[in-house]
């Protein structure tokens, strides 16, 4: 997952739970933690960090099985929601194997 894609899937993320935070209680609760910590959609202003690319490189970047867990955790709340699978978008079709 390079920092576009990441950013695309921050930016729904924080969308959903801004408008639809029940749906986060719809997936395991470890799934729901990678969520947050890699996505941030509900960090406090204080804990963001000041430039999410440097988050991105520092923290996803190079870390194959997170950005699979965190896919999966993405498609697991997709799933809760009734939106179907992320891994339906062609974008992440091949990640998905």
């Amino acid at each position: 997952m390079n920092y576009d894609r990441y950013l695309e899937l921050q930016t729904r993320l924080e969308w959903f739970y801004d408008f639809h935070p029940e749906f986060f209680d719809d997936i395991p609760p470890e799934q729901k933690k990678l969520l947050q910590d890699t996505f941030l959609y509900d960090a406090p202003d204080e804990g963001y960090p000041e430039s999410l690319q440097d988050f991105y490189d520092e923290t996803i970047s190079g870390k194959p099985t997170l950005q699979h867990d965190a896919l999966l955790a993405v498609d697991a709340l997709y799933q809760a929601a009734g939106v179907g699978s992320l891994f339906a978008d062609n974008e992440y079709h091949s990640l998905a194997d």
